[in-house]
């Protein structure tokens, strides 16, 4: 039985005989009249009947037993037994057409349910958006958002989202992934592992609500503010943990978790299509775009180009956020935290466009260029639901990569810029991960650091974007059964290939098929990194996803689409 189907305990007597076929088959009585039930609690409602019920009470019983008896059968015949959970599967993919094509089937307790439907659920239900105090005693003060002196701004602490711990399940049987979410211990099922700190289960831990912003040293989640970029992970690290005991980075069990929690939530593996593409195809700084300084000025708050389009004021519209770099190394920044207030065409002069910034005011030269930057946290702090996306920005065909999105309340964890993860190192394309969170550490791969036991394919083309040669996108999760909830990406499809028709698909799936099905995120791995980024940065389009995972990174590299996510775990 589904969570669809009631029994009316006061009318039972009047209309069981005449509505039982259609009680069974999913027919529901008016809201007033009706308990929910569901076939896990069956027995437990069936005493409480009233006594003068009986008469109808044994074929009742019957039935509703044989049409569960004879649905869970039928689950049956497709794979495993389903637990009473809340689950997902989907076709593992053999056949990189036919299966990376097949869309996810929602299973157990989710069967006939809708994203929003997990809004009454738990543990979805009480994920909490929160400020969390940390008082000069060593004290924590949790505040709920509606709760008086909450704020989004940092007067009363960081943001975070509060997740209850919760269950979970993950295996591979019979050609198809399956997971599940529980808030109660079931038969088979583990408390999810990032609640899971030097063997202690914690009741909650705590992810950022938005990405990380530095300030005097101390990394801060709040809303109004530019995401800290360019740093490293070793920095970054360091930031969080000056908060005190218990905060580090988004790390991979609490990356897995969300990942876990928005499979059986969504029912999909593409996060872009179900919540939004995030801000993913803003300009970014480079000798292509030709945003040279045309015009070198001192103390002002406008910057000179003579190559201006309609295309690029779509990249870079009224109120994005922009950064100038070294016209001869791009990844260096000469100036950032800075947003657009306007655009003047033959400006100063015929030919010459200006772009005005708020800021301070600064000195341009003609060694400079312009470029776009990563996002201020809280575009979607105006968003009346917990997951969504803002407006897009910027018109154009690719608008709908220039929103904020956020899941449960977490703002951009894909999109704006890449977020280093902690517990994972690399060597030699061998992934090693720790269990604790204070163990955290750079360059480590022994001791608390433990080799996965996994093969992933080693995969350093970066392809083209929108092209025949963007052919690398991700296939399948690793699973490990002894470590069942640690999923990293596998495989890629399209090995061995040089090139697909972007618009193909037969034979072969190209680009424009294969971002839109399956994880649609791109494979990233090389045996020269030492750890990965998370999400996608502000330029990186239909790449950008819960899932996309880019193993071309080293602890020490720093880059402006390289930032950071914290969290917090009461140690």
């Amino acid at each position: 039985m589904t969570p669809a189907h009631w029994i009316d305990i006061d009318a039972a007597g009047r209309i069981v005989h005449e509505h039982i076929r259609r009680l069974v088959t999913g027919w529901k009585l008016p809201e007033k009249y009706r308990i929910g039930i569901r076939s896990v609690d069956l027995l437990k409602y069936i005493f409480m009947l009233k006594q003068n019920y009986m008469h109808v009470l044994v074929p009742l019983t019957v039935l509703l037993l044989s049409a569960s008896q004879s649905r869970s059968q039928a689950d049956d015949t497709a794979g495993p037994a389903i637990p009473a959970a809340y689950g997902v599967r989907w076709k593992l993919i053999d056949d990189e057409v036919k299966d990376y094509l097949a869309p996810c089937e929602r299973i157990g307790l989710a069967r006939g349910l809708k994203a929003t439907d997990f809004d009454q659920i738990l543990p979805f239900s009480q994920m909490r958006l929160c400020n969390v105090l940390q008082s000069k005693e060593g004290g924590t003060t949790v505040t709920y958002a509606g709760e008086p002196d909450f704020s989004l701004t940092g007067s009363n602490g960081n943001v975070f989202v509060k997740i209850p711990r919760h269950y979970a399940l993950r295996y591979v049987k019979d050609g198809y992934e399956y997971r599940f979410v529980s808030d109660k211990p079931l038969p088979g099922f583990v408390v999810d592992p990032a609640f899971v700190e030097e063997g202690r289960e914690l009741p909650a831990i705590y992810v950022s609500a938005y990405e990380a912003h530095v300030r005097d040293g101390k990394m801060l989640s709040i809303s109004g503010v530019y995401p800290t970029a360019d740093g490293t992970r070793p920095e970054y690290r360091s930031f969080a943990r000056t908060n005190g005991p218990g905060y580090g980075i988004l790390d991979l069990r609490t990356l897995n978790l969300l990942q876990n929690l928005f499979l059986v939530e969504y029912a999909t593996r593409d996060s872009q299509a179900a919540v939004g593409g995030g801000w993913g195809k803003i300009l970014q700084p480079s000798r292509g775009a030709r945003l040279h300084c045309a015009l070198a000025e001192q103390n002002t708050n406008r910057f000179i180009v003579s190559d201006w389009s309609s295309y690029l004021s779509q990249k870079l519209f009224v109120g994005s956020a922009i950064q100038m770099v070294d016209w001869n190394d791009q990844h260096s920044v000469l100036a950032n935290e800075r947003s657009i207030v306007r655009v003047e065409s033959n400006t100063p002069r015929k030919g010459m466009t200006s772009i005005y910034f708020d800021g301070p005011p600064l000195d341009t030269t003609t060694d400079m260029m312009l470029g776009g930057a990563a996002q201020k946290t809280g575009w979607a702090d105006s968003l009346q639901t917990p997951s969504g996306h803002t407006p897009p920005n910027g018109g154009g065909a690719d608008a709908s990569y220039r929103c904020a999105v956020r899941y449960r309340y977490m703002e951009n964890l894909w999109g704006n810029v890449w977020h280093y993860i902690d517990g994972l190192n690399f060597k030699n394309g061998q992934a090693y991960v720790c269990d604790n969170l204070r163990d955290y550490a750079s360059d480590v791969t022994s001791g608390t650091y433990r080799p996965t036991g996994i093969t992933q394919e080693i995969q350093t083309d970066n392809g083209t974007v929108g092209g025949d040669r963007e052919r690398n996108y991700m296939k399948n999760l690793t699973f490990d059964p002894a470590h069942p909830l640690l999923a990293l990406p596998q495989d890629y499809v399209n090995q061995e290939v040089d090139s697909v028709p972007h618009a193909q698909k037969t034979m072969r799936l190209g680009s424009d098929t294969l971002r839109h099905n399956n994880f649609g995120d791109y494979y990233y791995l090389s045996k020269s990194a030492t750890c990965y980024v998370h999400g996608g940065g502000f330029d990186h389009y239909w790449r950008c996803g819960l899932f996309t995972l880019r193993g071309w990174q080293t602890d020490t590299r720093r880059w402006y689409l390289y930032g950071a996510r914290m969290i917090y775990k009461p140690l």
